[in-house]
């Protein structure tokens, strides 16, 4: 990786050094340094909360709760109960 500077913004960034000297991706590149230390990115924990049945999908990912323990796709519940022993038995 290579440390450059856009030309334009002003901005510096670690990109590959295949980059520099491209037609489209490195023309307003700058080469500042050969590289430069990449912070590394904190894993975030999933937020505590409770399940909601029916839960909306606001964003329109297809997605409910979203980045919590009950994220799930829209429609779906998470059933309390486990199966029964006897499946065949049971009446739809």
């Amino acid at each position: 990786m290579a440390l450059v500077k856009n030309t334009r913004t002003g901005k510096l960034s670690n990109v590959p050094e295949h980059y520099l000297g491209h037609p489209s991706l490195g023309k307003e590149l700058v080469l500042v340094g050969e590289e430069a230390p990449v912070e590394k990115m904190s894993v975030s924990k999933k937020k505590s909360v409770k399940y909601v049945t029916n839960a909306f999908d606001g964003d329109g990912d297809g997605l409910v709760q979203d980045g919590t323990a009950w994220e799930r796709p829209e429609g779906t519940e998470i059933e309390e109960h486990t199966a029964p022993d006897e499946i065949e038995n049971n009446e739809e």
